[in-house]
């Protein structure tokens, strides 16, 4: 045989045997196959140790088990499965069992069938339909960059608020499940059959999960209440004679029911068995009740919002949004306390926050009737599996249900930082009804009387209040007369009257007394106007108050609100023919009123808001007043990177007076107008401090041009800058403030700055 014929006979036989072995392996497997179509049953595997079970969700491993030989027994089957190189499996994320019961958490309030959200490509409805509408907005290629992740967290737009913090434990949770691979786990509860038995059984071997396939949950390890469980709320409790088995993960989440100590322990790679739904069915504030109020309440009542100021004050952690809440609430009476009254309607300036029937305002009723009890410890810092703490989290504590004259329970919390006190709860009477004490005061250190700087010769000092009010005010649902009183110097009274049924598709209330005139986006000290505001602006009166009527129609569509106000009210009048009308102070007297007309239709859509207003008044001499103003706001759009650190307010005014042509007085060179604006930009480094622009024009006695007549200037045509920061805490503020006032024509040194210490309560 020659050299050559010899080596391709051994590289042959090299090549022949190293082939066997996947050949073999090829044969074993169309084995197998031909088995499971034969129905015949693979030799089961050894078991593995106790500690080393696996989650349902967990898929199985391709190793192959071991041919068992004739002294061994046939082992029983464990629902561990399978296992490489006799290590524990660790325990992966799953869908039922981890991310579902966030995205419940943080998303439900709108992503649900009936929510603002309903018709959204991503609806949670609490069947097995959840998961495969999940996995549209996972990317397991790049987890952190799913649109589950991003619009969670604010990343990218997202029509709600920002639900997840990029640094919680449930952002961690829900990223390492898309990184495990989105597991399913095992079938939510109320799509899976009912188990023959309330005892836990133990699984079968898990077959192989794909991911978008849901896991069988057949036979299941977890006993079910009649009926299933429902989306949303929180799991029962187990019996007192089921343990935690060791090393189990841990579930005492923010609003989860306390597990109590038990003495029995279940049988490896098994689950408590949930107790009847009456053990632990009592709603608690976070998380369900918390996001709630973000989601309806947040936009507004945030504490550099449009309602601020107010008694209610919304807070991203649920601690100190309980606090603000408590003062709000009879717990055990739903239907007298004031959150909820709110809640419907009842004298409030935003409408109905939740329509009469909805399973909103039910839910907030029933965490009311049941309690208000408060949160449970906060969220696990790490994912890790640790043993469940055997005694119940402290709660906060909450008073009994009070009598109709009772005052406040003293143990119930203070108000949080970062918002105002929430007043004086003076009790429920038999003929007053439910009042309430508010106050306003402020402080003033002003340097004044100068041009451009504060520190020029000759600029004075001076210290001045300008805020001194004490509100009483009268609110309850089942009386529908309203009233809203200033007590130390009268500056408005108002008596309401709801008339709206609770099947209206609209709400209707109507005011008469000294009302605030609804004009303008804030009737309430806060006209800026010429780019001054409260006490300092030159337009319109610090407090437009009049004595008159108003009615005010409101409605929701979806997550629009809109709103009308119609009134009549002591109006303007000139005092002699050729006069220049003053808005601050030209006002008829009483006993020869001259009746102003007017309305202001408005309109939200979440953080967006914007106002109509127009007034018609007789002023005598055959002249007549036609103002109108045009108003807009936006307050921190949640969820906008950037953007959510800033809120904008703009407006113009015109005040066209005009008529008198047949009494001589008016005609060409006799009409005018005035015109103002403003323009306010704020910028929220944290919610207890932000900091201030604002500028606006003003001009007076017009008659040519649409904003400023160049030919008849004064010096009371000008524009007014400021800039400013303002620090609050609780109910006490601390502002510094400097203003330019730039006159179009003989400047005047009346430039100033100002310290302001203000406390509301």
């Amino acid at each position: 045989m020659r050299l050559a014929d010899l080596g391709r006979l051994c590289v042959g036989v090299f090549l022949l045997t190293a082939a066997m072995p996947a050949r073999a392996q090829t044969q074993e497997e169309k084995r197998r196959q031909l088995q499971e179509r034969l129905g015949i049953q693979r030799p089961p595997t050894p078991p593995p140790a106790p500690e080393g079970s696996a989650d349902a969700g967990t898929p199985e491993t391709s190793a192959a088990p071991a041919a068992p030989t004739k002294a061994a027994p046939a082992p029983v089957l464990t629902p561990s499965g399978p296992r490489t190189g006799g290590a524990p499996k660790p325990r992966g994320p799953t869908f039922a069992a981890d991310a579902r019961p966030i995205l419940v958490a943080r998303c439900l309030s709108c992503h649900r069938p009936e929510g603002m959200a309903g018709r959204s490509k991503w609806v949670l409805r609490g069947d097995g339909t959840d998961y495969e509408t999940t996995l549209r907005f996972v990317k397991l290629d790049a987890a952190a960059q799913s649109p589950l992740l991003k619009k969670g967290t604010g990343a990218v737009l997202h029509g709600g608020k920002k639900s997840l913090a990029a640094e919680s434990p449930e952002y961690a949770t829900l990223l390492r499940w898309v990184e495990s691979g989105a597991l399913p786990g095992q079938a939510p509860a109320g799509t899976a059959p009912p188990p023959s038995s309330a005892a836990a059984t133990t699984l079968g071997a898990p077959t192989s999960a794909r991911v978008g396939d849901v896991a069988s949950a057949t036979p299941s390890t977890v006993a079910t209440p009649p009926g299933g469980a429902r989306l949303g709320e929180v799991p029962s409790a187990p019996p007192a004679t089921a343990a935690m088995p060791p090393g189990a993960p841990a579930s005492a989440r923010v609003g989860d029911a306390p597990t109590p100590p038990s003495s029995t322990p279940l049988a490896p790679g098994t689950q408590p068995v949930p107790a009847s739904a009456s053990i632990s069915d009592s709603l608690r504030f976070a998380p369900r009740i918390h996001e709630q109020l973000l989601a309806g309440c947040a936009s507004c009542h945030a504490a550099d919002g449009f309602a601020g100021s107010t008694r209610y004050v919304a807070h991203s952690e649920p601690e100190p949004h309980l606090r603000t809440v408590l003062a709000l609430v009879t717990p055990g009476s739903a239907d007298t306390s004031l959150l909820y009254q709110r809640a419907r309607g009842a004298s409030h300036q935003g409408g109905a926050v939740w329509e009469p029937g909805s399973a909103e305002l039910a839910l907030l009723a029933r965490w009311i009737e049941e309690g208000a009890r408060g949160t449970e410890a906060p969220p696990l810092a790490t994912a890790a599996p640790v043993a469940p703490s055997l005694t119940p989290p402290a709660t906060v504590a909450t008073a009994a249900p009070a009598s109709p004259s009772s005052t406040p329970p003293t143990e119930r919390p203070a108000a949080s930082s970062g918002g105002p006190p929430p007043g004086v709860q003076l009790g429920t009477f038999p003929v007053l009804g439910s009042l309430t004490l508010n106050g306003r005061f402020d402080l003033n250190y002003e340097r004044l009387g100068y041009n451009d700087q504060p520190f020029q010769k000759g600029a004075s000092n001076a210290l001045r209040s300008y805020h001194h009010f004490l509100f009483l005010t009268r609110q309850s649902t089942e009386d529908p007369v309203t009233l809203t009183l200033e007590m130390l110097s009268l500056q408005f009274w108002e008596v309401g009257y709801r008339v709206s049924g609770e099947d209206w598709p609209v709400r209707l209330s109507a005011k008469v007394g000294k009302v605030l005139v609804p004009f303008g986006a804030e009737p309430l000290f806060h006209h800026s106007y010429g780019g001054l505001a409260g006490f300092d602006q030159k337009v319109l009166p610090p407090v437009y108050a009049r004595e008159g009527l108003t009615a005010n129609v409101q409605r929701r569509e979806g997550p629009f609100l809109l709103s009308a106000d119609v009134y009549v009210i002591a109006g303007y009048q000139l005092r002699r023919a050729d006069a220049v009308l003053n808005l601050q102070s030209d006002f008829a007297p009483l006993e020869a009123t001259r009746l102003g007309v007017g309305t202001r239709l408005g309109g939200s859509w979440g953080p967006l808001s914007l106002w109509y207003s127009a007034y018609y008044n007789p002023l005598g001499y055959g002249r007549r007043l036609f103002l109108q103003a045009l108003d807009v706001a936006s307050w921190r759009p949640r969820g906008v990177p950037v953007l959510e650190r800033f809120s904008l307010g703009a407006g113009l005014l015109r005040a066209d007076v005009s008529g008198g042509e047949a009494e001589g007085y008016g005609g060409p060179g006799a009409d005018y107008y005035h015109f103002a604006s403003y323009l306010q930009l704020r910028f929220h480094p944290t919610d207890w401090l932000y900091l201030q622009y604002r500028q606006g024009l003003r001009t007076f006695g017009n008659q040519r041009g649409r904003i400023l007549d160049t030919t008849a200037l004064t010096r009371e045509d000008a524009s007014a800058h400021n800039v400013g920061a303002v620090a609050r805490w609780k109910g006490l503020s601390v502002g510094l403030f400097q203003f330019w006032n730039l006159e179009k024509v003989d400047e005047v040194p009346d430039d100033f700055t100002r310290l302001v210490v203000a406390y509301e309560f």
